[in-house]
């Protein structure tokens, strides 16, 4: 990823407020660009289409089984376990100058989420839409794959020098569901179809951009997956951390006495959704700060340590870049919190009206403070994560994120229990617990690095 962060520095050097402007675009479309936008996009659809049609039930149907497919392809199942070792995988070859097995692994892990995933969606969707069409069953399980072919291209994308090309095949996409939904989406079928068309145009300009980007003499490769040295660490992080993101939303979708039946049998929650959105919503500007930091100036201070490392470098030399990864690491974290503090703080004065715009109770404003701050330690949570993955602390990386998944599961229910006041601290306490203890673990990692690096290789 380095390479995106060089490309990000030489805009920034042209040392204009535009310049600044541009690089945290940027960030915040490459960091956050799939699930933003798509949102962003699923709500336009919402308003457009009530006022079009007047069909809110139908909107909201639409809604709740995108929602879903996107939780299934991105997160719960394919690549949740592939995104992380696919990452490392291609950052091997990348390091051992085997670039040309970089676009047939590509295909590769696609041939597996498709393959994969078609055995489970197809009779979970026949089971959970069997009152449904036909055609609601073609669309929701096209979608799911499509959806799984953009979340995997996304992985590659993100580090392309194509970076422009990447952030308008969002926009476009997206501006072509919303364009459909208008002209063609006065039924729930019609409006899935037009979800996947616009991410199969996504999933071909990104395609495109990757091939672009990779030359191959063979199509396709799986080696990465069935290799006896399988990052299987790397998979069961991945898994639990997106298990732990959405295991909260399935427990207020499905619990009694927040969640009720909206299509087949679905669930939402009208308690939890729209807050937990705005929450979301809240934390792009630090996902930009997050994504620059991490895949510029830390890449580069991470560079500099481990090629003194390698290349023989003086105990000075090497301490003094071990003390700019650790600065980095410092300056990244508190920045995160200042800006996503502005941000909620402005959110906060701001609830109210939008609260109101939206039609939801005010009585839920307390609900959204709360996950708002959740959100943000997320984010923390995240960076370190990230971190711990660059300094190739796999195990501890992996146990962080199962003791997300498990707290945010047990006192998410809790919460529910204790009644209307506790909910979202559930999510929020998980979170601020193992942010917390990630952040321990990280100081005693950077203060361990330089026997690590030498004495335990």
């Amino acid at each position: 990823m380095a390479g995106i962060g060089f490309e990000l520095r030489k805009i920034l050097k042209e040392d204009r407020l535009l310049s600044l402007g541009k690089v945290y675009g940027y960030s915040a479309m490459l960091s956050s660009g799939p699930w933003v936008v798509s949102i962003v996009a699923i709500l336009l659809v919402g308003f457009i289409n009530i006022a079009n049609y007047g069909e809110a039930s139908e909107v909201y149907r639409f809604q709740v089984v995108v929602t879903y497919a996107i939780a299934l392809a991105s997160s719960l199942i394919i690549t949740g376990l592939l995104q992380l070792p696919f990452t490392r995988y291609t950052a091997d070859l990348i390091y051992k100058h085997r670039e040309d097995e970089i676009l047939p692994s590509y295909f590769g892990a696609i041939f597996l989420s498709w393959g994969l995933g078609l055995p489970f969606v197809i009779p979970l969707y026949i089971w959970v839409f069997g009152t449904e069409s036909t055609l609601f069953l073609v669309g929701s399980v096209a979608t799911f794959l499509i959806l799984c072919g953009v979340w995997i291209s996304s992985i590659l994308a993100a580090s392309l020098k194509y970076y422009n090309g990447v952030v308008w095949a969002y926009f476009l996409s997206y501006a072509l569901i919303v364009f459909l939904s208008i002209v063609y989406g006065d039924t729930i079928e019609k409006l899935i179809f037009d979800f996947f068309f616009g991410n199969a145009l996504l999933f071909v300009i990104l395609m495109t951009l990757i091939i672009k980007s990779y030359h191959s003499t063979i199509f396709l490769k799986i080696d990465f997956f069935l290799d006896a040295n399988f990052y299987w660490t790397l998979a069961i992080s991945g898994l639990s951390y997106n298990l732990g993101s959405w295991i909260d939303k399935f427990i207020f979708w499905y619990h009694p006495a927040t969640g009720y039946v909206v299509a087949g049998k679905l669930h939402a929650s009208i308690v939890y959704d729209m807050p937990i959105f705005l929450a979301y919503l809240s934390i792009l500007p630090s996902m930009a700060i997050f994504f620059y930091r991490l895949e510029s100036d830390f890449a580069e201070k991470y560079d500099l340590y481990y090629d003194a490392v390698r290349s023989g470098g003086t105990l000075g030399v090497i301490r003094q870049y071990r003390d700019g990864i650790v600065e980095v690491v410092r300056h990244a974290i508190h920045e995160i919190i200042i800006v996503q503090s502005v941000v909620d703080i402005v959110l906060f004065l701001t609830a109210p009206k939008v609260f109101t715009l939206l039609h939801i109770p005010q009585l839920y404003l307390g609900l959204l403070l709360i996950l708002t701050i959740g959100a943000m330690l997320q984010v923390g949570f995240m960076s370190v994560l990230a971190i711990l993955y660059y300094l190739d602390r796999k195990r501890v990386a992996m146990w962080l994120s199962i003791s997300f998944f498990v707290l945010n599961g047990v006192l998410t229910l809790a919460s529910i229990e204790m009644g209307p006041s506790m909910f979202g601290y559930g999510y929020t306490v998980s979170l601020l617990l193992v942010f917390t203890a990630s952040v321990i673990i990280i100081r005693n990692e950077l203060d361990r690095l330089d026997y690590e690096t030498f004495m335990l290789q």
